[in-house]
């Protein structure tokens, strides 16, 4: 899109169009020369990377941290890696104030990404949004404490925020269903299909009159306590859909026994069926 490209190439594009004449051509035609080589060399430069081998401690991480990808058959620990890579190269991961982030939590909010769609070979995270680590939970001000409530957020338009204590939390506990690093990341694919209206952008559109009659039901079921869901499921249709990846990687089973229409919904949006190696 013209908008990653550099203002001044935009803007002696838009210039030369309304200057008529060779002159007008001419600045045209370096502009978009100057954005195919700047796209060439971000696309080498990408290759190059995810070819490179996943740092020894980056690889430590996923072993000891990750479960989902200790489980993997060791062709697809190749390949998870290989998105892990991708995702760490096309996303700006930071704390406030544009702070450094230890590459470990770098490499638990890639993981938390890739096991969204691990299924969907190909799929690729827009470059949007920035990513912001901070060390605690913070508040609706972005003050952080031990005394604050939120561990993650996803801004319509903005960028991604988590705190690093709840992300390694949701790592260590990961059969508790409360991960903030899937719950956040299933936000993303959320709005990437318009509002955050509970209706992922994977998800087939001739199941999505099934999934928004079953957000109700679900809804129901958690307020009357007879659900696997967590009870901050029920504030809306986004977090129903958040809290329910949530529960369908770290509680596959007790979800597909309990609530086997929802699970089989989620199998056929993520490409995965968790409980079939749980």
């Amino acid at each position: 899109m013209l908008a990653r490209y550099p203002l001044r190439v935009t803007a002696s594009i838009t210039l030369a169009l309304l200057a008529p004449g060779p002159l007008a051509v001419g600045v045209v035609v370096v502009a978009l020369v100057a954005v195919l080589v700047a796209w060439a060399l971000r696309h080498r430069a990408r290759a190059d990377a995810m070819d490179a081998p996943l740092p020894k401690s980056a690889k430590k991480t996923l072993e000891q941290k990750v479960g989902y990808y200790r489980r993997l058959p060791a062709a697809e620990k190749v390949r998870f890696e290989r998105e892990v890579k991708r995702f760490l190269f096309d996303q700006q991961i930071s704390a406030p104030r544009g702070r450094a982030v230890p590459e470990d939590l770098k490499v638990l909010v890639a993981a938390s990404a890739v096991m969204l769609v691990f299924g969907r070979k190909g799929y690729v995270y827009e470059r949007t949004r920035d990513i912001v680590v901070y060390d605690e939970h913070f508040d609706t001000d972005y003050e952080q404490g031990a005394s604050k409530n939120i561990a993650g957020m996803v801004h319509g338009a903005g960028p991604i925020l988590f705190s690093a204590r709840a992300l390694r939390d949701g790592f260590a506990n990961a059969l508790d269903g409360h991960h903030v690093g899937l719950h956040e990341f299933a936000h993303v694919l959320d709005f990437h299909a318009g509002d955050a209206d509970g209706v992922p952008s994977l998800m087939p559109w001739t199941s999505v009159s099934k999934w928004v009659e079953m957000i109700d039901v679900e809804t129901d079921k958690i307020e009357a306590r007879k659900s696997v869901l967590r009870d901050y499921g029920a504030t809306n249709e986004a977090e129903l859909f958040a809290v329910a990846t949530e529960a369908f990687f770290e509680k596959p089973k007790q979800l597909a026994q309990k609530h086997p229409k929802l699970y089989a919904m989620l199998v056929e949006t993520y490409g995965q069926d968790p409980a079939s190696h749980a």
